[in-house]
């Protein structure tokens, strides 16, 4: 990612430097292109005769394919969230996509798009003109009859043509895009499918937290954490966690996206020969020089940087701006405090709390068959106070625990001072003295599994589980007050707990004395 965020940097500032020594002299062959394309037209459906590109001021061209595409509504949000901007930096924005004036208007209704910046090109003209990307360019083998094309497109949205002869022309198109959405000539497709499922650290957040998203009987919100799936509901294992694109969320947009293409199919998807058709952006000087441009190589490709989609405006627009337009809570792999306590370890944390009548029995039964005595307990509490009064952060570990090592590494990624107090190997290779300890701490705090984490002689809890009033080693970084609870000795009232889906001032204001 950050080889190919260097990349784009040098790229777009030599051809920025390339475009003034050559001010006036190189007209970019996409500029000449567009100066001259004809046939579009606004979303009232009214001929568009003035020429898409003029020289005199910079021009951001987005060409986008079918409005009904997910590339043309997610990559638009961003574009009219940076829109004012863009016009502070003398930028003008047009936006060219495939539809007719129905499509125009229902695509500007649902992203915010200005119907001033839109221009239509119902047949694709332009693209095919650039000579931008269609896919892979199969064709639909001869000895596949018509019948059985029929059948497969019924299938499909919008269903089979009507005219005979349109039949196996939107077969070659459906062909070429599904071969696309499984990676097919189309580099990047899939790397950008499975990010909108698994997440990514290096990115912003993308939904909202007011944000609802309703798909049949799934509804999915306000904000990534509820999911209500008919009469099942449940909340996501990562609903405390912040400042990232955190799994599933961007594959949620998508949804959102898909649920209003679906929904309106006819309106937005007017030409099927053209449901292939990719995209482009160019970037242009005031005398028609080529200041940026990248061609979409696929589906879910609109952007040469897709974690951060206007990376190559930062120096016009302000980094800031260009690396989270959006404004949505933005940490990314820096996180201020690490990664760690993320992932997929934290389901499975979390599940160890269905596991702990179970373990309470277990416990009690290995101290008492390995001879646990009142006298052993009592000098393992008297151990384990002698060490949470002695330093301002204990971990109980195993060894060969992964929520162990999870535990310290949180720790140990800022720098924080802690003792490291080994119970054992693993919970089944404890011996008599290790035995008691553990029971003891079972008696002391009420949790029945390891890591045990106290901080300034306070219990918190786990990694990932806490207790009634702490959520855990993890959850109160999350709450983004971990450090104040370190460094800081602060403590939440008695009867008080966390609420770690707050924003983390308020945490600090409220929850602490």
């Amino acid at each position: 990612m950050k080889r190919n965020l260097i990349v784009l940097v040098v790229r777009t500032v030599l051809l920025s430097l390339s475009s003034r020594f050559t001010s006036g002299l190189v007209v970019s062959p996409a500029f000449e292109t567009l100066s001259g394309a004809n046939g579009l037209i606004n979303v009232n459906g009214d001929p568009i005769t003035s020429s898409v590109v003029t020289k005199g001021k910079k021009q951001l061209v987005v060409i986008l394919p079918q409005l009904g595409e997910f590339d043309s509504s997610e990559f638009c949000e961003y574009l009219v969230a940076a829109s004012n901007d863009l016009n502070k930096a003398d930028i003008e924005l047009s936006v060219i996509g495939i539809g007719d004036e129905g499509a125009g208007k229902e695509f500007c209704n649902f992203t915010g798009l200005s119907p001033d910046v839109l221009k239509l090109d119902p047949n694709g003209a332009i693209h095919q003109a650039l000579e931008l990307h269609a896919g892979p360019g199969l064709s639909v083998p001869g000895w596949v009859s018509d019948d059985a094309l029929k059948f497969i497109l019924g299938t499909l949205p919008g269903g089979s043509p009507d005219v005979a002869s349109m039949v196996r022309p939107v077969a070659t198109e459906w062909l070429n895009y599904m071969a696309m959405c499984a990676g097919i000539g189309a580099p990047g497709t899939l790397q950008e499918v499975l990010r909108g499922y698994f997440g990514d650290k290096s990115a912003p957040e993308r939904f909202r937290e007011d944000d609802v998203v309703k798909a049949g009987f799934i509804t999915i919100g306000p904000g990534v954490g509820p999911v209500k799936m008919g009469p099942i509901s449940y909340e996501q294992w990562f609903s405390d966690e912040r400042g990232y694109l955190r799994p599933v969320e961007l594959a949620t947009v998508r949804l959102k996206n898909m649920v209003e293409v679906l929904t309106k199919w006819e309106t937005y998807v007017t030409n099927r020969l053209t449901i292939a058709q990719r995209g482009a952006t160019f970037l242009f000087d005031e005398s028609g020089g080529s200041l940026y441009e990248y061609k979409h190589r696929g589906v879910l490709t609109y952007s040469e940087t897709m974690s951060r989609p206007l990376l190559f405006l930062s120096e016009y627009i302000g980094e800031s701006i260009a690396r989270n337009p959006l404004k949505l809570p933005d940490t990314g792999a820096d996180f201020g405090n690490g990664i760690k306590g993320r992932g997929f370890m934290k389901p499975a944390g979390k599940a160890m709390n269905f596991l702990k009548p179970l373990f309470v029995i277990e416990n009690k039964l290995q101290s008492k068959v390995l001879g646990v005595t009142e006298s052993d307990l009592e000098i393992a509490k008297a151990k384990i106070d002698g060490f949470i009064t002695s330093n301002k952060a204990v971990v109980f570990t195993y060894d060969l625990s992964p929520f162990s090592t999870e535990a310290t590494e949180i720790l140990e990624e800022r720098g924080y001072e802690y003792k490291k107090v080994s119970v054992g190997l693993e919970w089944f290779l404890l011996d008599k003295d290790s035995s008691a300890l553990r029971t003891a701490l079972l008696d002391m705090t009420g949790q029945s599994s390891l890591p045990h984490v106290f901080i300034n002689g306070v219990h918190i809890g786990g990694v990932f589980s806490g207790n009634e009033n702490y959520p855990g080693l993890a959850g109160l970084k999350e709450a983004g007050i971990l450090e104040s609870v370190i460094k800081c000795g602060s403590f939440i009232k008695e009867n008080d707990s966390i609420n770690t889906t707050s924003e983390s001032e308020d945490l600090e204001e409220n929850a602490f004395a």
